[in-house]
C-alpha cells in the first residue's frame, strides 16, 4: 500500500485579501486557471484590455462563461458600462506580451498596439478582438455576483472564433497548435504541450 504523503494544512478563511487566489507562504493552492485577455469598450468605444486568469465554463446550453475581476477596474467599469466583451485566448507565444497586459492594463488602441497586440473588427460587437490570440469568444454580459471589491462577471456567449490551423488539425494536435497556458506563481506559467487519450482499459 502507497504512503500517504504528510500534508502542510493553511486556514485561510479570516483572511481578508491574498495576492493571488488562495496564495500562503509564496504558494499557490493547485487552483490555476487558464490565461485569458479580456477586450472591452467604454461608451465612447474607447477600447481597454485586461488580463484575467479565474475563468470557467458555466453553461453549455445556453453558452455562458464567467470570470472573476476586480470591482475597481478598467475592465469591470467598461463591461458594466456597456454590456459586452470578448474573451481572448492567447497562446504562450505571446506570454510576454501578456504580463504587459497585466502590467498596464492599456486604455486605447494606441496604448494596446505599443505593447506589441493588434485590435480587429470584432463580427457581433463593437468590442474589438487581439489578432494575436488564438481563439475569441464575443459576449453579451449576462450577470454578476459581487463578493466585496471583487465580482464574478458572467457572459453569454454569441459567437466563437478559432484559428483555422486549430480546426483543421486532429485533435490531439489541436493543443500543440492552442499552446494554452495558465499563470503560476511569481512569474511563472505553465504549458499544456500535450493531450492524451485514455483508453478503455484505463
Amino acid at each position: 500500500m502507497k504512503e500517504t504523503m504528510e500534508k502542510v494544512d493553511y486556514d485561510i478563511s479570516g483572511m481578508r485579501a491574498v495576492a493571488t487566489f488562495p496564495m500562503v507562504d509564496g504558494l499557490r493552492f493547485p487552483l490555476v486557471g487558464q490565461t485569458v485577455l479580456i477586450s472591452s469598450i467604454n461608451k465612447e468605444k474607447i477600447p481597454g484590455l485586461g488580463a484575467k486568469n479565474s475563468i470557467s465554463i458555466f453553461s453549455s446550453r445556453p453558452a455562458i462563461v464567467g470570470f472573476g475581476c476586480n470591482t475597481n477596474t478598467l475592465t469591470a467599469k467598461n463591461i458594466l458600462s456597456t454590456g459586452e466583451f470578448i474573451i481572448n485566448i492567447p497562446g504562450a507565444d505571446i506570454a510576454k506580451k501578456v504580463w504587459k497586459i497585466i502590467e498596464l492594463e492599456p486604455t486605447s488602441d494606441k496604448e494596446i498596439k505599443k505593447v506589441g497586440l493588434t485590435p480587429i473588427k470584432s463580427v457581433k460587437l463593437t468590442t474589438p478582438r487581439i489578432a494575436e490570440c488564438k481563439a475569441h469568444l464575443e459576449c453579451s454580459l449576462d450577470w454578476t455576483k459581487k463578493y466585496g471589491d471583487d465580482m464574478v462577471i458572467f457572459g453569454r456567449v454569441l459567437l466563437a472564433s478559432v484559428d483555422k490551423d486549430v480546426v483543421e488539425a486532429e485533435m490531439v494536435e489541436r493543443y500543440k497548435n492552442l499552446k494554452l497556458f495558465a499563470q503560476l506563481d511569481n512569474g511563472l506559467y505553465g504549458v499544456i504541450k500535450e493531450a492524451k487519450k485514455l483508453s478503455p482499459a484505463e
